[in-house]
């Protein structure tokens, strides 16, 4: 089971927002009329990299970037471990985009590193956690464990960890407990697996904390869902 798949994002275009810069000048690692430092995906990559070496020791993580005509993306992969919210807390810090689907559009997120304004290569960073048969048969028992009651009611056997795999427990519902479509053992077992972390807290990384968000372009707030790539904390 893979977090979030890699995917282009939409091509938009953004009325009033200056175009983000070639990837050849980012490769070059030059620098914008208005000082701001161009790193190209493949270096950003790099930070993403080194960051996550240092917030999670111990794990290896895939890092893959990816420059297309709508944009770049860096997919960051793993087994087990860390779940996708501690993951993305290190790795998303470097995103030089954010995007709206409420209204379609991409905006643009302002960083600094070392107290430089810098813009990244990378629009998005895409986390992709995927899971051994032991993390899954673990999932699986805690399921049973909790709701041992309900299987026992609807006369349903233990499930499997081949049925899993082949998503045979989609339509598989217990009684008193799924009421809807969406719900189901499978996505129990997912809630499960998506949860769990092997560690109750992240490593501080000195990369990470070279990075600072300033800002982003504002139009998702004041035209779009309201997103906001500065935490509220610092509003």
């Amino acid at each position: 089971m893979s977090a979030n798949n890699d995917h282009d994002p939409k091509a938009t275009h953004n009325a009033g927002v200056p175009p983000a810069p070639s990837e050849a000048h980012q490769r070059a690692g030059g620098f914008g009329s208005s000082g701001r430092k161009y790193l190209s995906c493949a270096e950003t990559a790099a930070l993403v990299r080194q960051a996550l070496k240092e917030a999670f020791p111990g794990i290896k993580f895939g890092v893959r970037s990816r420059t297309y005509s709508g944009g770049a993306s860096i997919t960051v992969s793993w087994l087990d471990g860390p779940n996708s919210a501690q993951v993305e807390s290190v790795a998303g810090c470097f995103a030089g985009s954010y995007f709206d689907g409420g209204i379609d559009y991409k905006g643009s997120v302002y960083h600094l590193l070392d107290g430089q304004q810098v813009h990244f290569g990378a629009d998005s960073i895409h986390c992709s956690r995927d899971y051994s048969d032991t993390a899954i048969q673990a999932a699986i028992d805690r399921v049973v464990r909790r709701f041992s009651g309900n299987f026992a009611e609807a006369g349903v056997d233990k499930p499997t960890l081949e049925q899993y795999r082949r998503g045979a427990l989609w339509s598989v519902q217990l009684p008193g407990l799924h009421c809807y479509g969406g719900q189901n053992v499978q996505s129990e077992i997912d809630q499960v697996l998506h949860k769990h972390s092997d560690r109750m807290k992240v490593e501080k990384s000195k990369t990470a904390g070279r990075v600072f968000v300033t800002h982003d372009d504002g139009y998702s707030c004041s035209n779009g869902s309201g997103f906001s790539a500065v935490s509220a904390d610092l509003l």
